[in-house]
Formats: structure tokens, C-alpha cells, sequence
């Protein structure tokens, strides 16, 4: 809804990258408390904070040209130019768990020990970003007149600029049609996830890993589900039922369920 927080001369700060950098920093602070309770060097949380974060930005850019290629196949040289937009989370949040496997291989630490630290406090940063997307009008659902809320037309939200380019709506309209908020259902998701994750971490834990595919699990849950509320162009469609976002979340499902059995397995073995 105000997607300019403020001007510092000709400088814009937009809302959604302060909520981006304020759930990041989030996650980083929550992390190095529960890394310290664990014995954990903090510099360690530090030092992959910096490989996630690169490897996001990247990942949320590749994905979004990927469905967008249309738009830049004619002059590739935009591809490189972010900071007129255009990411994708998903794209950045497999990004950041292979960026941040791949840093911790390099330094030989356990993925697991070093995940399951800092598992509860992945569904926050994702809450606050999402806050972050409902404020710039993006990631918004489908139109619905029941359920949904408009965008004002004020610095041409997503929702607003994508209805009035499918001529959803005409020039000079003062809002967009309404559209369901599915990112403050994120936000309720992700928040529920995070609740789910306190509580089993104050529990003795089955095995090393349990938290970290837990959440995976989890967020491919509600993110499948949630997509079907999404607003999608055609390209982010597969054979035009279900979004790429979705098959991924049942990759990633799939992924937790065996990885969880895996790990269990192997915790049984070593105990008997």
C-alpha cells in the first residue's frame, strides 16, 4: 500500500527492500542467540548470513527472467540490471539453501547441527518479508470481491499496473479490482510455522536435522496451498493447472519427507 517509506533527496527508500533487510537482520539476530545456547561460534551465522544473502539475490533474479524471458531476450544486457526489480522468492529461497549447503560443506560444518540452529528463525524473516510484499502491492491473489481488498492506484502498485494492462481496469481508475491478500496469509502461515518450531525446539529433538526439514516441509505446505489464491500470468503456469511455485513445493515436500526418514534411519542404526 505505500511502497516509497521515504525520500532522501532524490533517493527513494522503498518499503519492501526495508522490510527485506529488516527480516534478514531479523533472522541473523534470532540465529546468533540460539547459535550462542549452542556453543556455536556466532561469526559462523555471520559468515553464511553473507553467502545467503548473495546467493538469494541471485537465485530471485534468475527465476524471474526465466519466466519473463520474453522481456529481455532482445537486450540480455537488463538481465544484470536489478535494481529496476523483477525477483522471485522461491527463486531466492532455493538459492540461499544451496548457497548456504555449499558454505558449509566449504568449511566442513554440519548442515543439519548448523540448520536445525537457525530453523526457527527462518518463518519470521519470511513473515516480515511478505509484509513487506503487501505493502508494495506484489505477490497479491486473485480478484475477489468477497475476499479480497483493492490497491490504490497512488505509485502504481502490481496489483493496479497488472489490472490495467489486461484492461481489468481503465486509465485513471483510483484503485485496483480487490484481490485476496495472500501475502497477510503468509504472514499467518509462516507465524503459525514459527510457533510449531519454538515448541518442538524446547523438546528433545529425535534426531539431528528434525527442525530444518520440518520447516522445509512445512513451508512447501502452506505455500502450495496459498498458490492457489495466487494471481499468475500463463508463463508461471504448467500445462496451465498448476504454478511453477507449486510443483516446487511438492519437490520440496517430497525432499523433507525423505530426507526426515533418512535421517531418522540413520539415528536408529547408530543407537542401537
Amino acid at each position: 500500500m505505500f511502497r516509497t517509506l521515504f525520500h532522501i533527496g532524490p533517493l527513494e527508500i522503498h518499503t519492501y527492500g526495508v522490510m527485506q533487510a529488516i527480516a534478514f537482520f531479523t533472522v541473523i539476530f534470532i540465529s546468533v542467540k540460539k547459535a550462542k545456547k549452542m556453543g556455536i561460534d556466532p561469526n559462523i551465522i555471520f559468515d553464511l548470513a553473507i553467502w545467503v544473502l548473495v546467493s538469494v539475490v541471485i537465485g530471485a533474479r534468475i527465476w524471474y527472467v526465466a519466466e519473463h524471458f520474453n522481456e529481455y531476450s532482445q537486450n540480455l544486457i537488463d538481465i544484470l540490471k536489478i535494481w529496476e526489480g523483477g525477483l522471485v522468492f522461491y527463486g531466492g529461497f532455493i538459492a540461499a539453501i544451496l548457497g548456504g549447503f555449499l558454505f558449509l560443506r566449504l568449511k566442513k560444518l554440519s548442515f543439519t547441527k548448523i540448520g536445525d540452529t537457525i530453523a526457527p528463525s527462518l518463518p519470521i524473516g519470511v513473515a516480515i518479508g511478505r509484509i513487506g510484499c503487501f505493502l508494495n502491492g506484489c505477490c497479491y491473489g486473485k480478484v475477489s470481491e468477497k475476499f479480497g481488498i483493492p490497491f490504490p492506484s497512488r505509485e502504481f502498485p502490481p496489483a493496479y499496473a497488472d489490472q490495467l494492462r489486461e484492461n481489468l481496469i481503465k486509465p485513471g481508475a483510483t484503485e485496483s479490482l480487490p484481490v485476496i491478500p495472500t501475502q497477510l496469509y503468509a504472514v499467518l502461515d509462516n507465524l503459525i510455522i514459527f510457533a510449531i518450531l519454538i515448541v518442538l525446539s524446547r523438546r528433545r529433538k529425535p534426531f539431528q536435522g528434525f527442525l530444518i526439514w520440518v520447516f522445509f516441509g512445512l513451508y512447501g505446505i502452506q505455500r502450495f496451498i496459498i498458490d492457489f489464491f495466487r494471481h499468475y500470468e500463463g508463463a508461471a503456469k504448467v500445462f496451465k493447472v498448476l504454478s511453477l511455485s507449486q510443483i516446487t513445493s511438492i519437490c520440496i515436500v517430497i525432499a523433507s519427507i525423505f530426507a526426515l526418514v533418512i535421517l531418522h534411519r540413520e539415528h536408529k542404526k547408530h543407537n542401537r
